[in-house]
């Protein structure tokens, strides 16, 4: 069936998974479909698997269609949401059947869908063998062992960022105490070794982080 244009959820005809999989490769059309999602492969090309009661797809390059520009990431789906998307057949490298150009409809939250993004990761972030909450306890240990006081007291709440590789990244101050004292704060933690970062579903993730930096 072609789409042409927006359509209100009532014009929606719902292709089932293995109706589309059996499409001619020269079919150009867009088609419907709707699932649940199984698997999130990548949320850079924004590539995921939907499956309703007749089968499994893969999704690659899902798009937003509200013409706000948002990103996959930002439409936040996650495993186990309902999504009505529309897009084109194809067959990536001659083996693989996929939806191409496709563009979200709809999307209901799943069950799992407000269970906070660190507990969704395959791998917590960890430092010095510990992983999260327990890392973050141990990383502050660390901070606090190796930091010299240039000379008053505070708190400074330092931000930073490990990174896809484990470093610690993008350190800043989000709440100071004096120059010298925030300067302090930010050279220690941006000395500190490396995490082992943590892991998603389509490999390394970035986390960020905040911390006290307590000087008495």
């Amino acid at each position: 069936m072609l789409l042409a244009g927006p359509l209100a959820l009532g014009q929606q005809r719902i292709t089932p998974v293995k109706d589309f999989l059996q499409l001619s490769l020269g079919d150009t059309s867009k088609y419907v479909v709707r699932g649940v999602v199984t698997k999130v492969r990548s949320t850079v090309s924004g590539s995921f698997f939907l499956k309703d009661e007749t089968g499994e797809l893969l999704v690659y390059g899902l798009q937003d269609g509200s013409g706000q520009g948002r990103t996959f990431k930002l439409l936040d789906i996650v495993q186990g949401d309902t999504v009505t998307v529309c897009g084109r057949f194809t067959i990536y490298n001659g083996t693989t059947k996929e939806m191409k150009d496709g563009v979200l409809l709809s999307k209901s939250d799943g069950p799992d869908h407000n269970i906070p993004f660190e507990d969704r990761l395959k791998r917590k972030a960890s430092f010095k063998g510990k992983a999260g909450a327990d890392g973050i306890e141990a990383f502050k240990g660390w901070v606090q062992s190796h930091v010299k006081n240039p000379g008053g007291k505070g708190t400074v709440m330092v931000r930073f960022v490990i990174g896809r590789k484990g470093g610690v990244q993008e350190v800043q101050v989000v709440k100071g105490v004096s120059p010298s004292l925030n300067e302090e704060a930010v050279r220690v933690v941006q000395s500190a070794p490396k995490w082992k970062p943590a892991m998603g579903d389509d490999g390394p993730v970035r986390m960020t982080y905040t911390i006290p930096v307590v000087f008495e």
